[in-house]
């Protein structure tokens, strides 16, 4: 007999919206890894100053996943404090409103599934609380992680620690994100389970696409204080003075024109540097099998969605060495270094040009390591084994 699938209401701090379309994407693919065995329904609260009335409420169904936007009159009161209260009223409203919808939608919740801790982790514990219903948490963050120095303040880290005891399990999508919120002293039940990459999508290229140059790809916000752009380019023009045979391009949904005026002062614009903007999911796996490299630099980082997808795609990545990125970078699929050492970056360039010429990398087995930790379904079993034993009291 067919086992009867669960219904898993998603809430999260983070989701793509009509005014970020790509926030909380990777929680997006949690949802849709889910949906493969259980019934799934996305409540999203979201302030949006293009609201003609207090509330606007769109539901459609993408990829097997019932999503629910509500979008309320962003708050724009001249008092802070008053501006606070204003936003909290009409957040709680919001999901009131969203959660008349859920209960039309579904007969019961088996399962509340939260994402991203705090503050939205609040409506979590209290649905949980008021309708007996359990929860867990899936924490993506980098807010926790050391290198970033953030402070807590101690309502937040009250409030936290309070959600975190509350959730059947925590599950952070590395084990360094992990350690991070338990020297913040987040106790709860731990379970790791990454992100998610389509494997179908991203794969290995069958042709060769014939061309002597190496090609790097780095695709971001371009956001300088986390991904170190600046830091790439210096990298880069270091590597121009002992070879040219290679071209490197840059993607992303930031502000390109600082990098830009960088890299023409550094003689490197349109020679051996490359921009774009954004990218579609579909660009990017395209970008991703006419390269032969992933760079990422950032100085801080949890484990990034887009390098999973580079080894999914077969290819090799230089990183820095941050956040949970060293868990799955070792000198089989790449090369890491030292966070803001550009000298460092430079050389590990120059070294896996020579190893990618060599063909000391097997695309083949990079996407198949891709394939047998962050496909659809291996996540959704993941997710699934934790749900029976939450069920069970396990």
């Amino acid at each position: 007999m067919e086992k009867k699938k669960l219904n898993i209401l998603f809430i999260s701090g983070w989701y793509p919206n009509r005014v970020i379309p790509t926030l909380g994407n990777f929680v997006q693919k949690h949802a849709e890894a889910v949906a493969l065995r259980s019934n799934v329904i996305v409540l999203n609260v979201w302030p949006d100053k293009e609201c003609v009335t207090d509330y606007e409420i769109i539901e459609s169904t993408i990829n097997r996943v019932y999503t629910i936007n509500i979008y309320y009159k962003k708050v724009s009161h001249s008092i802070p404090l008053l501006s606070q209260i204003q936003k909290f009223f009409r957040i709680q409203k919001g999901y009131k409103k969203g959660s008349e919808i859920v209960n039309n939608y579904f007969s019961h919740i088996d399962i509340i599934h939260h994402n991203i801790l705090y503050p939205s982790g609040i409506v979590a514990l209290l649905l949980s609380r008021i309708k007996k219903i359990p929860f867990l948490v899936t924490e993506h963050s980098t807010a926790y992680l050391s290198s970033k120095r953030l402070q807590i303040g101690r309502i937040e880290k009250y409030i936290s620690k309070k959600i975190c005891s509350n959730a059947a399990f925590i599950t952070p999508v590395s084990i360094d994100l992990k350690n991070a919120m338990i020297n913040h002293g987040y106790k709860g039940n731990y379970e790791i389970i990454y992100n998610v990459v389509d494997t179908k999508l991203f794969h290995p290229t069958d042709m060769n696409v014939g061309t002597e140059k190496i090609r790097f790809l780095h695709i971001s916000t371009l956001d300088d204080a986390q991904k170190n752009i600046s830091g790439i380019l210096n990298a880069i023009a270091g590597l121009s003075n002992t070879t040219k045979n290679f071209e490197f391009l840059f993607t992303g949904d930031g502000d390109i024109t600082p990098h830009v005026e960088k890299a023409k002062k550094l003689g490197i614009y349109n020679s051996l540097v490359f921009f774009e903007g954004t990218k579609t999911t579909s660009e990017i796996a395209g970008l991703m099998r006419r390269s032969d490299c992933f760079v990422m630099f950032s100085n801080y980082e949890n484990l990034p969605v887009v390098i999973v997808e580079a080894l999914a795609s077969g290819l090799p990545v230089v990183s820095s060495r941050v956040g949970g990125i060293h868990e799955h970078i070792d000198e089989s699929r790449g090369i890491l270094v030292d966070a803001k050492n550009e000298a460092g970056l430079t050389k590990a360039l120059k070294e896996i040009m020579s190893k990618i010429k060599n063909d000391d990398y097997n695309s083949r087995q990079l996407a198949a390591y891709a394939d047998k930790n962050f496909s659809y379904e291996k996540v959704s079993e993941q997710f699934h084994i934790l749900y029976d034993r939450i069920l069970n009291n396990d």
